[in-house]
């Protein structure tokens, strides 16, 4: 027999569940993680199962950094769950308060996911009309499918049934609209948006800090820094990288902290809170003649000497550069590694530094 559970919030803790991407098997949860401790937020993963995410916090904090994850899809607080039949559903959606989350005066609707081809004996479609039911019968609201006031997510995954009031979901499109060839300027070897903002929050950085992409191209990282309101500095050794990240950025109505020509060998700062990038591998980007181990072993000193206390480097090089050789002959500590492939020809190694 399993357990069913129901949640009452005292304050402003509570539970609640995150969907994230399946494009990657470990950056989207080390990238939410990392978002939670920039932001210095209590919390307890509780469960998990493929992308959902289950975690006990406080609701204003969550609130606050909902929208920052690359790979977050949706975010919400979780009010029960249960055994994945409709017995155990029924009893547990009629004893749960529902005050907190549902009154006479919404509407609102429920749509289903289900994770893992589990529960196969459950149409999802059924189960919406049920709920629907269910909650309109004992709350008094309405049922609405196209704009309703208050959406709801059931989830089964693994054994259980999970209902939550969702409170942050991704605007559709909205990583569309700015993947590289609806920029400005175009540049094949820029990163995607996601891969881009990722990186940014790999790295903790948060709003008003200053943060470093020391090879910022036409400023895919820059763009996405500064949409986490960053104050965002950008250097490149050619001048018409500079120039082209100048466009990009104004395409977007953002400005930046500063965007210079300069050498990633001899950073023109003094100190910046968070550094992440993705150097030239020569694929597309110009190394300047040089390979990119010896412009990882030239640029990460300058790093280190730069970054604040407790700051983070993320940096992408593609796999076989020895790159976590390099980055602790330089006093650093590895903090994190993903792999990423890209094409047969290309899988990148991302790693989170810190000094030591």
């Amino acid at each position: 027999m399993f357990a069913t559970f129901q949640y009452f919030m005292a304050g402003n803790s509570a539970r609640f569940f995150f969907i994230l991407s399946g494009e990657h098997p470990t950056l989207p949860l080390a990238e939410l993680k990392a978002i939670l401790h920039a932001y210095a937020i209590e919390h307890k993963i509780v469960g998990s199962f493929y992308k959902l995410i289950e975690m006990e916090a406080d609701r204003a904090k969550l609130e606050s950094i909902a929208s920052r994850g690359a790979y977050v899809d949706e975010m919400g607080e979780e009010i029960l769950h249960t055994e994945d039949n409709l017995e155990s559903i029924k009893r547990e959606v009629e004893f749960a308060n529902l005050e907190p989350f549902l009154s006479s005066e919404d509407s609102f609707n429920i749509r289903m996911l289900r994770f893992g081809g589990v529960s196969k004996e459950l149409s999802r479609v059924h189960l919406e009309g049920y709920l629907g039911k269910l909650l309109a019968e004992k709350t008094g609201a309405k049922v609405d499918l196209r704009s309703p006031k208050k959406p709801f997510r059931g989830i089964l995954a693994g054994s259980l049934f999970h209902l939550g009031l969702i409170m942050h979901q991704r605007p559709k499109g909205s990583i569309h609209r700015r993947r590289p060839r609806k920029r400005a300027v175009f540049h094949p070897s820029t990163m995607p948006p996601k891969i881009a903002r990722c990186l940014v929050n790999l790295s903790e950085a948060k709003d008003g800090e200053t943060f470093l992409d020391p090879f910022c191209g036409v400023g895919g990282i820059a763009i996405e820094a500064s949409l986490l309101g960053c104050n965002v500095v950008g250097v490149d050794a050619l001048s018409r990288m500079v120039r082209s990240a100048r466009r990009n950025l104004a395409h977007f109505g953002l400005e930046s902290y500063g965007l210079v020509r300069g050498d990633a060998r001899n950073i023109p700062l003094r100190r910046v809170d968070a550094i992440a990038t993705d150097p030239p591998y020569g694929t597309g980007a110009s190394t300047l003649k040089s390979t990119t181990k010896d412009i990882l072993a030239s640029f990460l000193p300058q790093a280190k000497m730069i970054l604040s206390p407790g700051g983070k480097v993320v940096f992408a090089s593609p796999l076989g550069t020895d790159a976590m050789g390099l980055a602790e002959s330089q006093g650093f500590k590895v903090h994190d590694r993903h792999e990423l492939y890209v094409h047969r020809s290309l899988t990148r190694e991302i790693l989170v530094l810190g000094a030591n």
